[in-house]
């Protein structure tokens, strides 16, 4: 597993047009140190790089201005680069936002323990479904971008995922559901049957 340093995490989010090289795939990014959950992370080595890591911060806890809650993962890719479906399912949402950009929800159905799993995908620079729409995983459900106010100028997918049951709803970390166990990304492979019930998931850009 590769990492990349904090400080090119920095780069890549605040020096975007700098000229600060991304990471290599297969490389993905360590959790804050403010961070209370953190996961290890497998990453196939084709897979886009992950260039900052799901964040929850509890609200006692003084990070000296070093960011707050960062509820996703956002993996780093040119502009353009499709984005698919983590999951097949049913399109909740597509829209425009001036803070996320380009949005698309996906609700996918139920884990194991009978919550609903629904995928956000933000700052596309396209969306190419509609609210609505069924979607295969794996199937195009728009580009990477940069758009919205909160993107910073860097062309990345912000990807997160949520559950709700009828006591709440939360956004949690993404590599608690990849479809090869906890913190194993895993890439999608249309050769490969996965089931649709219990999610599981796999990755929301297309391994090279």
């Amino acid at each position: 597993m590769k990492y990349h340093s904090a400080a090119t995490i920095a780069c890549l989010s605040l020096l975007a047009l700098s000229g600060c090289s991304t990471p290599p795939d297969g490389s993905s990014a360590p959790y804050s140190a403010y961070t209370t959950a953190r996961i290890d992370v497998i990453m196939p080595p084709n897979a886009p790089p992950v260039g900052q890591q799901f964040r929850r911060i509890p609200d006692s806890r003084d990070t000296g201005g070093q960011g707050g809650n960062h509820l996703g993962m956002d993996v780093l890719a040119p502009r353009g680069t499709p984005v698919v479906a983590a999951a097949s399912g049913v399109v909740t949402a597509s829209f425009y936002e001036p803070a996320y950009g380009n949005r698309v929800e996906i609700s996918h159905g139920t884990d194991a323990q009978g919550r609903q799993i629904i995928t956000r995908s933000v700052h596309l620079d396209a969306r190419t479904v509609a609210k609505g729409d069924h979607v295969s995983r794996g199937q195009q459900i728009g580009r990477v971008g940069s758009t919205g106010a909160l993107a910073g100028a860097l062309n990345h997918l912000h990807f997160e995922v949520h559950r709700t049951d009828a006591q709440s709803a939360e956004a949690v970390d993404p590599h608690l559901y990849w479809a090869d166990g906890v913190g194993r990304v895993t890439c999608f492979d249309a050769a490969r049957a996965l089931p649709d019930t219990p999610v599981r998931l796999t990755y929301p850009l297309r391994c090279h």
